[in-house]
């Protein structure tokens, strides 16, 4: 049990935030300028918290939660995300896991300067700095050094950030069922393709609603290969919550859940307090 859910929380955070990202593989800074000019925010605000119940089959085995706040870092100011995955109940007992990563990113393009990885596994730590310099098209690994970047890159959690703030906003799904996706990840450049699905009224904690469904097209780095591996679904909304995650595994289905959410940008959309 123990194996299986180290093994979901690192899938977990590959999917939910990496899943997102997408990148026009550019080869030059101009991508960053054209972003700058993008700068309507019309998805999330500081404030906003998203709590996630985890499930191994019908058992609970923990939660992800994820805050939102705004800093100002020298003379501008970022969105600080922190991501926190953690073991409840009877599986905290066998196996805990106290997983937290956080993102600094840029308030108009959504680029990060600056990520954290804080694991707590049982007996295993491990913590670990990345540094951006998305103009010079590289960035610094305390662990493993110098990175060159193919174009504007996000970690894993700005990734999901930006999706929600660029991409879905720009109807994609709708105009088109397919894009190229980049991030960096445990110390490693993910290229993957996302792949819009269809529309459908899928049942939450907080009744039916309009979502739209996505499912990623991971390499051979991934452990989940097939197209329907792994599914989410977000709300059809200008807020783009993520209501659902669906990871398969050999045993059991893995399942992410929406729980609790406060402080949701767009308060007329289908999450309402």
């Amino acid at each position: 049990m123990s194996v299986n859910f180290k093994a979901f929380v690192a899938s977990m955070l590959l999917v939910l935030m990496p899943l997102f990202l997408y990148s026009q593989r550019v080869s030059d800074t101009a991508a960053i300028r054209i972003l700058r000019s993008q700068n309507i925010n019309t998805a999330f605000q500081p404030g906003e918290e998203l709590v996630y119940e985890l499930k191994y089959g019908f058992v609970k085995g923990g939660e992800l939660k994820i805050n939102v706040s705004l800093e100002s870092v020298g003379y501008d100011y970022f969105f600080h995300v922190v991501a926190r995955c953690y073991t409840t109940g009877l599986v905290s007992k066998m196996a805990k896991v106290n997983d937290i990563y956080e993102s600094w990113f840029d308030v108009s393009t959504g680029l990060p300067i600056q990520a954290i990885r804080n694991v707590t596994e049982n007996n295993y730590k491990r913590y670990n700095v990345d540094l951006f310099f998305q103009d010079s098209l590289y960035l610094n690994s305390m662990k493993s050094g110098r990175h060159d970047l193919q174009g504007p890159t996000l970690d894993i959690i700005s990734a999901f950030f930006y999706a929600r703030r660029f991409i879905f906003d720009q109807q994609f799904g709708k105009n088109e069922t397919s894009m190229t996706l980049d991030t960096w990840f445990n110390e490693d450049l993910y290229n993957l393709q996302l792949r819009y699905k269809n529309t459908e009224k899928v049942k939450t904690n907080f009744g039916k609603m309009e979502c739209l469904r996505y499912v990623p097209v991971l390499n051979q780095k991934s452990s989940f290969k097939k197209e329907e591996d792994m599914q989410a679904w977000f709300t059809n909304d200008p807020n783009y919550v993520p209501v659902r995650i669906r990871l398969k595994m050999p045993l059991a289905d893995i399942h992410c859940e929406l729980i609790r959410f406060s402080n949701l940008k767009n308060t007329d959309g289908l999450l309402r307090q």
